[in-house]
């Protein structure tokens, strides 16, 4: 345990004596990079649009895909180095074997998704959910988000018949009969429910799920690309500090690149938190969908993952040392 302080202290003196803001002048890095379009991104947006990742040496290769879980398994498939994913992915990845090494949050919001009907389907409450089709997208948060809000409410997935679609599908199979719900994300609930012409029912409920996206590798590749994970970060941190200083010309740059309508965006950006971080609410997010997973039998074995084991605190500590705390630092000093 001494030994282990001694450590920290000394890790965190080094990380306080560099300077966040600093640009790299070694020489130009590979970094295949998956990222999802949707808004949860907008951080790495505003890094490419803005040549932040250019200025700190880094030659991207991106790989610019619809949502999260796609991105991951660009990464499991050795197609890409790292990837922009929200937390159920990452936990069934790890329930499957994979070892992972999570380099920070970039975002993170508690009113995120949301649940659309149409009301002519005769949903019109919570409670008429039961019996119904409800579509959402396996493996993803929209699954996690579904089961969690069935519970708030008295029931349980098995009340209602769960339709296994692709984030691109949900907006045609709910406008055609296809299913009478949707468990979805935004933009794409606010989108599909102005497409029902003032029949869309939309349920939220910011108690009950918070969804956290996260930069995450193979930890062989995080391991052996330090000083890559380390550039990356940097240019992250100089995007949060745009968008906070600049959020009109943040948000035109995210609309442009995820095809969002302005004021959608603006809708969206009011509700979430772009900041580069490593807190105990990843932990614990990751250990209660780990505990879903487990109840609902989605994956063969279920047992906790240490998910200390999957966060390399070392990149952030480099470039933002104050946004690491304290309870995840652990990860890397174990013997």
């Amino acid at each position: 345990m001494l030994r282990a302080a001694l450590i920290l202290i000394l890790m965190l003196c080094l990380a306080g004596c560099q300077s966040p803001v600093q640009h790299q002048t070694g020489p130009p890095l590979p970094l295949r990079l998956a990222y999802s379009t949707q808004h949860d991104c907008a951080l790495v947006h505003i890094a490419i649009v803005r040549g932040f990742l250019r200025d700190e040496g880094l030659n991207i290769e991106a790989h610019a895909v619809g949502y999260g879980k796609e991105a991951l398994q660009a990464v499991l498939e050795g197609k890409a180095d790292l990837a922009t994913v929200a937390q159920a992915p990452v936990t069934f990845a790890a329930l499957q074997g994979e070892r992972l090494s999570l380099l920070a949050s970039i975002f993170t919001s508690n009113n995120n998704h949301a649940i659309v009907a149409d009301r002519n389907s005769g949903v019109l409450r919570p409670g008429d959910l039961k019996g119904r089709r409800v579509g959402f997208t396996p493996g993803t948060t929209t699954q996690m988000f579904l089961s969690s809000f069935l519970v708030a409410n008295g029931m349980s997935i098995e009340d209602v018949v769960p339709v296994p679609l692709t984030p691109e599908l949900m907006q045609g199979s709910l406008l055609s009969g296809g299913v009478d719900a949707v468990s979805t994300w935004s933009p794409n609930e606010k989108i599909i429910a102005r497409s029902l012409a003032g029949r869309g029912v939309i349920f939220e409920d910011p108690y009950i799920y918070t969804e956290t996206f996260v930069i995450a590798g193979k930890t062989t590749y995080v391991a052996s690309n330090q000083e890559a994970a380390r550039r990356l970060l940097r240019a992250l941190v100089h995007a949060e500090e745009f968008a906070s200083a600049h959020p009109e010309e943040a948000q035109a740059i995210v609309a442009s690149i995820s095809k969002l309508p302005p004021p959608v965006l603006a809708e969206c950006w009011g509700e979430s938190a772009r900041k580069v971080t490593l807190d105990h609410a990843l932990l614990i997010a990751l250990e209660d969908e780990t505990r879903w997973a487990g109840r609902l039998r989605l994956v063969h074995e279920a047992g906790m993952p240490n998910y200390l084991h999957y966060i390399d605190p070392r990149p952030l500590l480099s470039v933002k040392p104050e946004a690491v705390e304290q309870q995840v630092l652990t990860s890397d000093l174990r013997p």
